[in-house]
């Protein structure tokens, strides 16, 4: 009765209805907006907003003074009886020589932000992806699962009445007892793993994650030559391309600031009436004397980050190529598996089991034979729901990685 009672609990899996099912493509548009993609999109837009004022000139410094005021003698702090004393007032402006230097590295830092978003979209396209095809597939394993379950608890109370007429074994009793007891260990095992799967949903998609999924599972096109030719459109790729868009822009700031920052200014001095006012205009020019000992080692620095994440660029780019072959080698693998379990070992296992299922009832076989049979069948059954998700992971990782378009 307590191994009855668990395989029952077990069995009692019974999803919540909802309103709408939510479907792969549902799931990857959910994430799309999730709140790490928002934050990118923020960055994105903050980085564009900053574009504009990186060129635009400082703003200019307005000049009050007093100039000439006596400190001694009888016209000391008077400001209107020495002819050298003023009243100044002028403007000046810096005119840095970096400016557009200064423009194009923050039009870096948009690229960067640009390309950091599409690795945020695809990190969470792909865990949304992940999390509702291992849901998908748990949820498979655990209807075969139930299946043979059931049919476990119909066999360990089958084996009891036997037993009490006399007609039964005290082994064939236990053995399928123990069966019911290891189905019913194994569905509370996916029992866990589904409420894993569903909390791995909910961080991409929110509470979304909470309705009932879809019947139907994605199936993906895998083209191996457009895959190839896409290859470089990879968002990984593109934020090392914008890596090194941001490194030579800080060369150029360097070799900016070899040329000398200069600045004019123009004021209006006001006198004592009798003396007349004055007007004065200045012109300011940095001297950078002492280049190679201070630009210069910040060019080189520089120069070398370019190098540095040139060479990062065409390692990233071996290492996602090498990657891409060794999936679409295993995809190709995982397909001809899954059709071999497809059409091979499950018919043959179900073949077996159900003329083991005969067998029995004749009085021709023995209940470890039919569990053991039943058990082949399962196994095959789970085999080939691994598979399938096995492949409609590297199927959504090939396609969301380098497919033009989703399923």
């Amino acid at each position: 009765m307590r191994v009855a009672w668990l395989a029952c609990c077990a069995l009692g899996w019974t999803p919540i209805a909802h309103a709408q099912d939510l479907s792969f493509n549902d799931a990857l548009a959910r994430a799309s907006d999730g709140p790490r993609v928002e934050a990118g999109r923020a960055s994105v837009r903050a980085a564009q907003l900053a574009i504009g004022p990186a060129g635009q000139l400082p703003d200019p410094e307005l000049v009050l003074g007093l100039e000439n005021v006596p400190l001694s003698g009888v016209d000391r702090y008077r400001l209107d009886r020495d002819e050298m004393t003023m009243q100044r007032i002028g403007i000046m402006q810096e005119m840095p020589s970096g400016l557009g230097a200064r423009r194009s590295m923050a039009e870096a830092e948009a690229d960067r932000a640009g390309a950091d978003l599409a690795l945020a979209e695809l990190e969470a396209r792909l865990g949304a992806a992940q999390a509702w095809i291992s849901l998908h597939y748990v949820e498979r394993r655990a209807e075969a699962l139930q299946a043979l379950a059931e049919e476990a608890v119909a066999a360990a109370g089958a084996a009891r009445g036997r037993l009490a007429a006399g007609a039964g074994t005290v082994d064939e009793t236990i053995a399928a007892e123990i069966e019911a007891a290891r189905l019913a260990d194994r569905l509370a095992e996916l029992a866990a793993a589904r409420v894993r799967a569903r909390g791995e949903l909910r961080r991409w998609i929110g509470a979304a994650a909470d309705q009932e999924l879809a019947a139907a599972a994605p199936e993906f096109a895998v083209d191996a030559g457009q895959m190839r030719e896409r290859l470089r459109r990879h968002p990984a790729l593109g934020a090392y391309r914008a890596e090194i868009g941001a490194a030579q822009a800080g060369l150029a700031m360097a070799r900016a600031e070899r040329r000398p920052d200069w600045s004019w200014g123009l004021t209006y001095g006001r006198r004592d009436p009798s003396f007349g006012d004055m007007a004065s205009i200045e012109v300011r020019v940095g001297l950078p004397l002492f280049q190679p000992w201070r630009q210069g080692p910040l060019v080189d620095a520089r120069r070398a980050d370019v190098a540095r994440a040139e060479a990062d660029t065409h390692a990233a780019e071996r290492e996602y190529s090498a990657n891409l072959e060794t999936q679409l080698a295993e995809y190709d693998a995982l397909s001809a598996n899954l059709e071999r379990a497809r059409s091979v070992r499950l018919p043959f296992a179900v073949q077996r089991a159900e003329a083991a299922a005969g067998a029995f009832a004749a009085g021709r076989a023995s209940a470890a034979e039919l569990i053991e049979a039943r058990r082949a069948r399962l196994e095959a059954e789970l085999e080939a729901i691994e598979l399938e998700e096995r492949r409609a992971l590297v199927g959504a990782q090939l396609t969301l990685q380098y497919g033009e378009s989703l399923p």
